[in-house]
């Protein structure tokens, strides 16, 4: 028996080998390094937003200064005592309920795969703490502290590779309002659960000196005295750049009182960020914070690739004189979003072409300045388009993007040949609120003829819209449509849709519906049984949220265009 069972264990990588050796001691640093290194990769493209949260609370209690003891392993490979926390489902490690413990049962928080590694035993460490790759993403939670002993531990151990930053100055999302008066930052409007602003200055002072290493840096903010701070630290004129950096994310996450003016005039400046030197930029998004718009590495972004402005005030935009200098700047722009956000004022009378954008996304803009915004800029290579418009009658827009595309050069069109259309040339779209006539809808659906995939959240139209393809079987609009999203749209109307496309020879391949919707259990197997694809997704929590503030307030912003000639 004893024979079988060694027969059976043999090389089993499931049983500890017997004896004192170690296999795994035997493989070469480098490439052991290298498996560390593809661990850590895999975890991170694993991970969704809320295990990352999880984590970064796990992290912050496993380093932080908690009742004096300090957390973590020195260097010498010895465990210190770590701060424990309670388990939320009563049950602990060893699978012992509450009721036969103490109340205070309690278990430790998982650290990340690169610490937890690093103390798996003594040659673990060597190669895990000698390979800087494992430490270049560092995250700040709300809940770390000074020292930051975790952020200078990972700015040592990274050595001279660029570093990836995330810094999250917001309270948690269940944070109930508690009374904090008699502090200094609770008068200034600050949760007492977001990090504080003196402990912000004091990370400010460990990141700083190593901004030269700096590739990418996302910052989120619920108040803005944060995101001023952060500003004022990346403007000191000692700072000579930031030549590595290729990802700038700005989240200022506050409700607008209003659209025309920043509601904290003493935090009003533009700055100038990094020296105005951050060759590398390829990803720019600027969510309720402004900067100084001429500053070169937004005006003379040669290879931003990305750029997002959202929820600008009009006194804080740039001028579109500054606006088109930073579009004709970045000539390989590829996304463009603009969301209650984009130029003030309309002292320019060119078209810009922007030959390499490939995505546009417009929500939240009154119907005179998205039209007066499609007059004076040019998409020859746009292949995918979002609106989200649903304050006011968008007709004349839907009609202005079933017309003629706008070009910066007049081109003569051959005799009989028709000028095409933007939409004529997208691969996608996706509506989520266009308030518009019901024959200005079909214009639109007549001119997506090269459209593949169909994004409709319906609850935002005001005028009724027939999903596109229930008409007589001869003649079907969007004739290529292969991907259809719906929100809002019942299941019986989906399974009409779907076998009337099929009959017709231009079946549907994919279909997906918001998790909310109708759908009996019958018009679920039928779709499930005729399309190679379906699927219910859960839409994102803005998609559905009225912004009342901003429906009330862009009026205001309507005469910016009214004077622009066609």
């Amino acid at each position: 028996m004893d024979c079988c069972s060694d027969v059976l264990t043999k090389d089993n990588p499931f049983i500890p080998p017997k004896g004192t050796r170690c296999p795994v001691n035997d493989i070469p640093p480098e490439l052991l390094s290298l498996i560390f290194e593809v661990g850590a990769q895999s975890i991170k493209d694993g991970e969704d937003e809320d295990e990352e949260d999880e984590e970064d609370e796990a992290m912050a209690v496993y380093w932080n200064l908690e009742s004096g003891a300090k957390d973590g392993i020195d260097e010498d490979g010895e465990t210190t005592k770590r701060s424990r926390v309670t388990r939320n489902d009563g049950v602990d490690e060893d699978g012992l309920s509450e009721s036969s413990m103490d109340s205070d049962a309690t278990f430790e928080p998982m650290p990340s795969f690169e610490v937890l590694i690093s103390h798996v035993c003594h040659h673990w460490r060597v190669v895990a703490l000698n390979t800087p790759s494992l430490w270049t993403e560092i995250d700040v939670s709300p809940l770390d502290s000074p020292p930051f002993e975790r952020v200078q531990t990972f700015l040592e151990r990274s050595k001279s590779l660029p570093i990836d930053i995330r810094i999250d100055c917001e309270p948690p999302d269940d944070d109930e309002e508690e009374d904090s008066s008699g502090s200094e930052d609770s008068e200034l409007g600050q949760s007492p659960h977001s990090m504080t602003f003196s402990d912000l200055d004091n990370l400010m002072s460990l990141l700083v000196p190593h901004i030269s290493r700096w590739g990418s840096v996302e910052v989120a903010v619920a108040c803005y005295k944060h995101m001023f701070i952060f500003l004022s630290a990346v403007s000191d004129p000692s700072i000579a750049g930031a030549p590595q950096l290729e990802a700038l994310q700005l989240y200022h996450h506050e409700d607008a009182e209003s659209l025309t003016a920043f509601a904290q005039p003493d935090l009003v400046q533009h700055f100038k960020l990094f020296g105005g030197v951050a060759p590398r930029l390829k990803s720019v998004a600027l969510w309720g914070v402004h900067v100084d718009w001429c500053q070169e590495w937004l005006s003379c972004g040669s290879n931003l690739l990305d750029l997002e402005l959202a929820y600008h005030t009009d006194d804080v935009r740039p001028s579109w004189t500054q606006f088109a200098a930073i579009l004709c700047g970045a000539p390989k722009l590829e996304t463009l979003s603009l969301c209650s956000s984009g130029s003030y004022g309309n002292d320019y009378t060119g078209v810009i072409e922007l030959h390499s954008l490939t995505q546009l996304v417009l929500a939240f803009h009154s119907p005179v300045y998205v039209s007066g915004l499609l007059r004076r800029l040019a998409f020859p290579a746009l292949k995918s388009l979002t609106l989200d418009l649903d304050d006011g009658d968008f007709t004349d827009f839907a009609f202005q993007l079933a017309g003629p595309m706008m070009s910066a050069v007049p081109v003569a069109s051959k005799d009989g040949e028709k000028k095409r259309s933007l939409l004529s040339r997208l691969d996608s779209i996706k509506l989520s609120g266009l308030s518009c006539s019901d024959r200005s809808v079909e214009l639109m659906y007549a001119e997506l003829g090269n459209l593949k995939t169909l994004n409709l959240v319906m609850n935002y139209f005001i005028h009724p819209c027939s999903v596109p393809g229930q008409r007589d079987v001869c003649h079907v609009c969007l004739p290529s449509l292969t991907t259809l999203s719906t929100a809002d749209v019942p299941g019986d109307q989906i399974r009409e849709l779907v076998q009337k496309r099929k009959e017709a020879g231009v079946p549907l391949k994919a279909v997906y519906m918001e998790e909310n919707d109708e759908i009996t259990p019958h018009d679920l197997q039928w779709l499930k049984d005729n399309v190679e694809e379906f699927d219910f997704f859960e839409a994102s929590d803005d998609e559905f949220e009225s912004i009342v503030d901003i429906e009330e307030e862009n009026e205001a912003s309507e005469s910016e265009w009214e004077e622009v000639d066609d």
